[in-house]
């Protein structure tokens, strides 16, 4: 979600912030800038509207989405309403464009710090009898790609001189010093003013009739003590005072832990009133706890006590079932929220809808540090009521077995639905689709609200925007009830800011962890990395990580994760991807380390890697018992745009990549894939009166693909809405960068599913699924198959149970052989047909895009009364007819042996011709408004083949 023009200010004049009191300014004296010093400065300081301004700023604060910029725009206006108005007036500046209005110029020597001269009222053209309170402003990049904000991603203002005395710090006040210390305290007013600076409200020093005031204050009092100071000025007319505090500084106490305290949030079962807080931060001398629970002042009674490399602190006095937010002050230069907490704060909480997640803490002001992306808060809470599981004994299905269902929270139900509570009531609709496993795209804490998730921060919370840690729990056992596991997508190569064990380590101005991190990479080590590269090999990161894995099983009943780009999980560089996919035997004892590592705790726990690398890499994963996503969309794409000749979907099957263990999660679509439908439409190619690109053909293909996918042994995988021809692009093409709009919302189209023909692809797809689910021929049988060429075949026998698959994958019709098992009776599964082979080599002949499920057993006949318009001889003949009922127009849908001569008859009960015509296209409409009502007969004919369907005239 992007701020908005009423966003709250950063910058009060410090007058306005005197009237705000202690709490504003507390935050002000934390944070690392004053107002000189801050991200907007303006020389003179003291202006009105018809004084000459610089205004500078700097692009490394505030969000620091203007660092290294070649050309930075202001795009500005002034506040005419009030002195704390934040409505923009006189906009000045033309968003997204490179015109010139606006651009500011790099100060010299500078690398990151910008300048612009005006006039305010003249600049922006404000007429004299409308008065300027104030000036707001936004800053951007040349085409407005990126902007510079404050830190709290809101607008910047700066506050016109109002004639007073405007007192303002000009130097920041430290929080914590050391023992006799010289603390430099400076100030100015816009006038001259007498100063009176109190310590401990004794008059320490004076000044007369001057605009600026500097004093170097000596330290005298005793380590932990505070020091609270007020600075006062006067012109004999208006008066204006500045109030701040610092504490002397006292070394870390070690002490050890208390037995039992692990690093995170630990609360005592005994004491609702208590809690103890832990922090690893190795190498560093001091850490502060600064929260609601020391009014978000520095506090020496909040330092942590320090055991070795960990850092902890009990605290007491808490009020049982509230929760406190709070943040690690480390070495004095670092803000953190804790690694370990399982809520976070941050300032885009404002857009989550109270729907999703109600009564959430608001995120406080007071801990809005500067640089932005410091600005997260954990958040504790003592006697937590634990959620009570209603299936804690869920049996997880076989690995071979699992049908997953890959989703994306955010756009699976839609903008107004995305939360855990409104996915519980889509199961329904997945349970009956029979997949027995969804895999959630990453859940954990994100940066910003809309995300694909793999831009984590926080590895122990789960990200609000979905909704609380109790839904999820809700979520998972609601599966788990109906017999569906739960599979998280874990992302362990890479961390965004502000995660907490990079910014502890981290060199701000190459914007990179520092060398000595314990747990990143300062630089990453393959050509695929974004954001931070995770250390795998450190031991620090085995800890960290072991920790998260048996978290999200432990705490939330996952039954296991799917690991993003495990392929990332090495310290040996690569510069190009055929070199990183290369073995990696480094890469492989740590792989097999961490699942040893689950697999401890939660021995059936399902360990799936996104990796693609050499296949004796993958073979020897697998034969370790993890599982490997297999990508086929290419493949079955290649084979549904009708290009099969010469290609093959053998890489669906862990036997044809020589795999001893039937743990190959095949998929022919993914987040990360192209969707089929789209690229048949696009793609596909024809013949004759056949198009691939006509969308019931394409859908056809669809099924096709179908048959030839999940009834091939071994895991399988469906990307949300595959089910029913999803067709909008993954990327946007138009603008020639193929990875533009990948990552953007996409909406569900539920409303395919009022088109019979999506519906009907819907109904097939539960079948092909649910004969897997039905009868273990599918699953356990003995397999082969031929799935090269256009014409593929598959057999699979399992006792006195056979069946053979056929399919066409051409654009036109041929003639196979089926090469039938056996002689006998035999079953068409969709149709219900019944029919003897007396020859198994007997050729068939298939029209294009057909296929057929052959077995020697009579299954279920498959149920369609969900579509009661559906004609089952689509799977037996080459036409059919919807809507049946019709009222208006008769839909033909015929397949590619019809010639360019084909003709269409609608005969009445007593076999004379009602209406007749030309066929023209795959797709034809007959209008039969000006039939009775009644039943009527079409025929089609093409001088050599003739079929007909009977229909009911409404």
């Amino acid at each position: 979600m992007s701020s908005t023009r009423n966003g709250a200010a950063l910058f009060y004049s410090f007058k306005q912030l005197h009237r705000m009191k202690r709490l504003v300014l507390i935050v002000l004296l934390l944070v690392s800038a004053t107002f000189l010093k801050a991200q907007v400065s303006v020389d003179p300081a003291c202006f009105g509207d018809e004084t000459e301004i610089t205004i500078y700023y700097d692009a490394t604060k505030g969000t620091s989405g203007l660092v290294g910029a070649s050309k930075v725009y202001m795009h500005s206006g002034v506040i005419t309403s009030s002195p704390t108005g934040t409505s923009w007036q006189y906009v000045i500046g033309n968003w997204g464009e490179d015109d010139g209005i606006g651009q500011m110029t790099k100060v010299a020597g500078e690398s990151d710090l910008w300048e612009i001269t005006l006039v305010p009222r003249t600049y922006y053209d404000v007429p004299a009898s409308t008065p300027i309170y104030r000036l707001a402003m936004v800053f951007r990049n040349e085409d407005g790609s990126k902007e510079g904000k404050d830190e709290n991603n809101s607008d910047i203002f700066v506050n016109l001189s109002d004639g007073g005395l405007n007192l303002q710090l000009t130097e920041q006040v430290p929080a914590l010093v050391d023992p006799a210390e010289s603390v430099l305290i400076e100030a100015s007013t816009c006038f001259v003013a007498d100063y009176t600076l109190y310590i401990n409200d004794v008059v320490e020093t004076t000044a007369t009739s001057v605009t600026t005031f500097s004093y170097s204050y000596e330290v005298t009092q005793s380590p932990g003590e505070t020091i609270n100071a007020r600075l006062e000025a006067t012109d004999g007319v208006e008066s204006d005072q500045e109030e701040f505090s610092f504490t002397v500084r006292r070394p870390s106490i070690s002490e050890p832990r208390p037995t039992g305290i692990i690093d995170g949030i630990n609360y005592d079962d005994t004491n609702a009133g208590k809690v103890t807080l832990s922090l690893w931060a190795p190498m560093k001398s001091s850490v502060f706890v600064v929260g609601d629970f020391t009014n978000w002042e520095v506090d020496q009674d909040y330092q942590m006590k320090k055991d070795g490399e960990h850092f902890w602190l009990e605290i007491t006095g808490l009020t049982p079932g509230q929760e406190y937010g709070y943040q690690f002050w480390v070495d004095e230069q670092t803000w953190i929220a804790d690694p370990y907490a399982d809520k976070i704060l941050d300032p885009d909480d404002r857009w989550i809808p109270s729907s999703t997640y109600p009564n959430l803490k608001p995120y406080p002001e007071a801990a809005l540090r500067s640089p932005s992306y410091f600005n997260r808060v954990a958040v504790l809470q003592t006697n937590q009521q634990p959620y009570v599981w209603q299936n804690p004994d869920f049996q997880k299905p076989a690995p071979e077995k699992l049908v997953v269902y890959e989703l994306l929270i955010r756009d699976f139900l839609g903008e107004d639905n995305m939360n855990y509570q409104a996915l519980i009531d889509t199961l329904d609709y997945l349970e009956d689709l029979g997949i027995n496993a969804i895999e959630l795209m990453p859940i954990m804490e994100f940066n910003g609200n809309e995300s694909w998730g793999y831009n984590p921060t926080f590895m122990f919370a789960v990200d609000k925007a979905y909704g609380t840690r109790n839904d999820l729990k809700e979520f998972i056992d609601e599966c788990h009830g109906r017999g569906i596991a739960v599979i998280l997508d874990m992302v362990m190569n890479q961390n965004d800011t502000p995660s907490p064990y990079a910014m502890m380590y981290f060199d701000i101005g190459a914007f990179k962890p520092s060398n000595d991190n314990p747990w990143f990479n300062r630089d990453a080590k393959h050509p695929f990395n974004v954001f931070f590269d995770i250390n795998h090999e450190s031991e620090y990161t085995k800890v960290w990580l072991d920790t998260i894995n048996h978290y999200w099983i432990n705490e939330y009943k996952f039954d296991g994760y799917r690991f993003d780009l495990s392929k990332g999980f090495t310290q040996k560089f690569s510069s190009d991807v055929g070199q990183w996919s290369a073995r990696d035997n480094s890469r492989i004892t740590l792989l097999k380390r961490m699942a040893d590592k689950i697999w401890e705790h939660t021995p059936d726990a399902y360990v799936i890697l996104e990796h693609f690398a050499d296949n004796s890499e993958e073979k020897e994963l697998s034969d370790y018992g993890m599982m490997l996503w297999g990508n086929m969309n290419y493949d079955y794409n290649e084979a549904t745009m009708g290009y099969a000749n010469g290609k093959s979907l053998s890489g669906a099957y862990y036997k044809d990549r020589g795999w001893n263990n039937n743990l190959l999660v095949a998929y022919m679509e993914s987040h990360d894939e192209e969707r089929l439908m789209f690229k048949n439409q696009e793609f596909g190619n024809s013949f004759g009166t056949y198009n691939i690109k006509n969308l019931q053909t394409a859908l056809r293909r669809q099924k096709l693909a179908g048959a030839f996918f999940y009834t091939v042994p071994g895991p399988k995988m469906l990307w949300q809405w595959g089910e029913y021809g999803y067709d909008i692009p993954l990327y946007n093409y138009g603008d020639g960068d193929r990875e533009d709009g990948k990552l953007d919302r996409r909406d569900p189209h539920w409303e395919y599913l009022d088109d019979e023909r999506r519906r009907n692809l819907l109904e097939v797809n539960k079948e092909l699924i649910g004969l897997r689910d039905k009868y273990d021929v599918f699953t356990e049988g003995d397999f082969t198959w031929s799935p090269g060429g256009n014409f593929k075949s598959i057999h699979i026998t399992k006792g006195d149970t056979n069946v053979t698959i056929v399919g066409n994958f051409d654009v036109q019709r041929g003639v196979m052989n089926p090469e039938f098992q056996n002689t006998g009776t035999w079953y068409d599964f969709f149709s219900g047909r019944e029919f003897e082979v007396t020859n198994t080599d007997d050729p068939i002949d298939l029209g294009a895009g057909v296929f057929h499920i052959y077995t020697d057993k009579k299954l279920h006949q498959p149920d369609y009364d969900i579509i009661t318009s559906i004609d089952r001889e689509e799977f037996t003949s080459s036409i059919r007819i919807y809507p049946n009922p019709v009222a208006e127009r008769l839909s033909l849908d015929l397949d590619s042996y019809l010639g360019e001569q084909s003709t269409w008859r609608v005969f009445n009960s007593l076999g004379q011709v009602e209406l007749e015509g030309q066929i023209e296209a795959t797709e034809t409409q007959i209008d039969v408004r000006s039939l009775k009502p009644g039943l009527y007969l079409v025929e089609v004919a093409d001088g050599i083949h003739k079929e007909v369907r009977k229909f009911i005239r409404e």
